[in-house]
């Protein structure tokens, strides 16, 4: 039952990674090197997971935190550094 429930994150991750346009072997590489946004990211999968999200509702959840993230003018990724 344990490689079921692997199985089953597995699918949930994959979905989730082509919804965003994402190919799984370039997703894990930078996970492994600690690249930011995929750790941000795999953060996200895996509490959507454990909380029994489908994988269509967490792909909504990720898009709805992921403009929040790079949009929110105060501490935004895209916003311009702050100059003193």
């Amino acid at each position: 039952m344990d490689s079921y429930s692997q199985y089953d994150k597995h699918k949930f991750m994959s979905d989730i990674l082509q919804a965003l346009h994402l190919k799984m072997d370039e997703f894990m590489y930078n996970l492994a090197h600690h690249t930011p946004y995929e750790m941000i990211l795999y953060s996200w999968i895996n509490k959507l997971y454990t909380k029994g999200r489908s994988s269509e509702e967490a792909i909504q959840l990720i898009y709805k935190a992921r403009n929040i993230l790079l949009l929110t003018p105060k501490n935004s990724w895209c916003s311009p550094p702050i100059l003193s």
